[in-house]
């Protein structure tokens, strides 16, 4: 399977300022969306706190995260974003996508709308 790279838009969720479309890498392995520390900032927003990732070559990191409104083609939701170091890729990972409802189809190599699935205790 190849990798997919999508447009994407970054928007601070207190006061509304945004970016120019960013390309992020999409990540299923990942659990946050990744972005450049440096756009963040410039949207002016904040970092509530540093947490520990676990990388794929087993190694852990510290980096900031943050919250934003990430938008992708017609929708957009907010969620938690890592601030990434200039050396870090733009990623979009596992819990945007949930968030959006899409998934990846890995033969067309694209995002596609998917269901949300509920469960009922009833």
């Amino acid at each position: 399977m190849g990798e997919i790279y999508v447009p994407l838009t970054v928007i601070n969720p207190q006061t509304g300022a945004q970016s120019e479309p960013i390309t992020a890498l999409v990540d299923t392995g990942a659990t946050l969306a990744m972005l450049p520390g440096a756009l963040l900032e410039s949207l002016g927003i904040r970092k509530a706190r540093t947490v520990t990732l676990a990388l794929a070559d087993g190694r852990r990191v510290v980096r900031a995260v943050g919250d934003a409104v990430i938008s992708l083609a017609s929708d957009a939701t907010s969620c938690r974003v890592v601030f990434g170091l200039d050396e870090d890729a733009a990623v979009l990972g596992l819990t945007a996508l949930e968030l959006l409802g899409l998934v990846v189809d890995p033969v067309d190599q694209r995002l596609v709308p998917k269901d949300y699935l509920l469960y009922s205790l009833v």
